[in-house]
């Protein structure tokens, strides 16, 4: 006898699938997966607004920050991809100011 028994991960990736909502959820899952990418030290100081399209924003506490942050940009980019799966993000722009808070 043959089970159709599925789990249910793979219910919800089929809903996600056909719905055509796969790829805007999994970029919306690396808002979720930043501090755990990134650190608890970053995650202080930076902390993801919002996506427009495939476009990470981030709030950062400074311009000195912004700095720092701008050399580990790739390598936050391709933690979070692979983190989320695919080329969810292709982009992350950093900002001063912003609603960054103190944890």
């Amino acid at each position: 006898m043959r089970s159709d028994w599925r789990s249910a991960g793979d219910l919800i990736a089929t809903v996600l699938d056909r719905a055509g909502i796969t790829e805007g959820f999994r970029r919306h899952s690396a808002l979720s997966h930043w501090d755990e990418v990134v650190g608890e030290k970053i995650g202080r100081k930076a902390r993801p607004r919002e996506l427009r399209g495939k476009t990470l924003i981030v709030d950062v506490e400074s311009s000195a920050w912004v700095h720092e942050l701008t050399y580990l940009k790739s390598e936050i980019l391709c933690d979070l991809n692979r983190k989320v799966g695919g080329d969810a993000i292709d982009r992350i722009v950093f900002l001063v100011g912003g609603s960054v808070e103190e944890r």
